[in-house]
C-alpha cells in the first residue's frame, strides 16, 4: 500500500480515429513508468471537471481540441509508491493533428494491435476495456432442447449486435456441455462473437473457446498465474469480497449481479446502481452490470464506471443495437 493514501486523480484519453485506431504515447525513460507505451492525459487541476481536464490535457499535449468524448471506465490503482484514479474516455471527435509536443513518440494502432505493446499496469484495464463490446448475451439454460437451442442461437446472432457471449447450460452433463460448445463455436467464429465458456478451464481449451467464465466457485480456485493458453478469463461478482477475489485473480472482466430486481429471483437482495458503482469503483477490470438491466441501461452503468451490462432475457429476446467499443 501506498504510503500516501490518497490517489492521484488523472484524465486519460482513448483518441480514436476514423479508422477505428487509437492513440498512444511513449513515457520518456526518466519517469515514473518510463519507456512503456500510454494512453495521453495527465493529473486534474484543483477543483477541475473532467471535460476541461480532458480538453486542456490534450491541447498541451498533442495540440488537439477535444469536440466529442464519452467515459469509457474509472481505474484505481495502487503502483505501491504512487496510486492513481484513471477517468478514461473516448475522445472521437477532436481539432487538429496530434504531434508530441512534450517529445514524446505516437502512435496510432487498432484495438486488437493494443496487446502488443507494453503499457503501465494501470493501462491494462483500458486496453481490456477498448477491446470489449458494450453488452454480452448470456444464454439461457439449454435444458434437454439442444437443437431448439442451437436454431434459436443462430437466429440471435445473426440478428447482429452480439459480438460477445456467455455459454451457461448448468443442466448439462459436461459431456453434454462440451459437445454442444464444439457446435456453438464455428457458429459463432463465423459472426465474429467471442465466446466465454461458464465450465472448468480444461474444457475452455478443449473446445477452443475465446475464454472461460469463473462462477463463484472457480473463482476462489484460480490465481493469477494460472496457465490461460491465450484464454480470457471473467468471473461472477456479488459483493466486495468476491470483487477483491477476482482482482487478486487477474481476471479480464467480471460480471457484476444483480443490479436490479429479476423475474427469475423476486425478492433476492440487489445491488440497486448504487452498489454497482460501488463495485465498479473497487474494479481493476472491465465490469458488466447484471440482473434487471437491458441494452437501454448501457449508458446508465457507463455513468456507474462499468464497461456496459450483460443479460439473458433483455438479450435473447430481441434485437440488440450495442457497438463494439473498440
Amino acid at each position: 500500500m501506498s504510503p500516501d493514501l490518497t490517489p492521484v486523480p488523472v484524465a486519460v484519453a482513448a483518441i480514436r480515429n476514423a479508422r477505428g485506431e487509437y492513440l498512444i504515447a511513449r513515457r520518456p525513460d526518466h519517469v515514473h513508468q518510463g519507456g512503456l507505451w500510454e494512453f495521453p492525459g495527465g493529473k486534474f487541476e484543483p477543483g477541475e471537471e473532467l471535460e476541461h481536464a480532458l480538453y486542456r490535457e490534450l491541447r498541451e499535449e498533442l495540440d488537439i481540441r477535444v469536440q466529442s468524448f464519452q467515459p469509457l471506465i474509472n481505474i484505481n490503482h495502487d503502483y505501491g509508491d504512487k496510486r492513481v484514479c484513471l477517468r478514461v474516455s473516448v475522445v472521437d471527435a477532436f481539432a487538429g493533428e496530434p504531434r508530441g509536443c512534450e517529445g514524446q513518440s505516437l502512435r496510432w494502432v487498432s484495438a486488437p494491435a493494443l496487446s502488443n505493446y507494453d503499457f503501465p499496469a494501470a493501462n491494462h484495464a483500458i486496453v481490456a476495456a477498448l477491446q470489449l463490446p458494450d453488452c454480452c448475451l448470456i444464454t439461457p439454460d439449454p435444458s434437454n432442447d439442444e437443437p431448439g437451442f442451437l436454431r434459436r442461437l443462430e437466429d440471435r446472432l445473426e440478428r447482429g449486435g452480439i459480438h460477445l457471449m456467455q455459454l451457461r447450460a448448468p443442466s448439462l452433463s459436461p459431456d453434454r456441455l462440451a459437445r454442444l460448445a464444439e457446435r456453438v463455436m464455428p457458429l459463432a467464429r463465423s459472426l465474429d462473437v467471442r465466446v466465454m465458456l461458464n465450465a472448468d478451464p480444461d474444457m475452455a481449451r478443449a473446445v477452443a473457446a475465446d475464454g472461460v467464465h469463473l462462477n463463484s466457485q472457480r473463482l476462489t480456485r484460480w490465481r493469477a498465474d494460472a496457465r490461460r493458453d491465450g484464454l480470457m478469463v471473467s468471473a461472477s461478482v456479488h459483493d466486495r469480497r468476491e470483487m477483491d477475489l477476482a482482482n487478486d485473480a487477474g481476471v479480464d472482466f467480471a460480471v457484476v449481479s444483480p443490479v436490479l430486481p429479476t423475474v427469475s429471483h423476486p425478492g433476492a437482495r440487489v445491488l440497486e446502481w448504487e452498489g454497482f458503482a460501488a463495485l465498479a469503483e473497487a474494479a481493476t477490470m472491465p465490469v458488466y452490470a447484471l440482473g434487471g438491466v437491458g441494452p437501454g441501461d448501457v449508458e446508465r452503468a457507463r455513468t456507474c464506471g462499468g464497461q456496459g451490462v450483460a443479460g439473458i432475457r433483455a438479450f435473447w429476446e430481441r434485437e440488440v443495437k450495442g457497438s463494439v467499443t473498440g
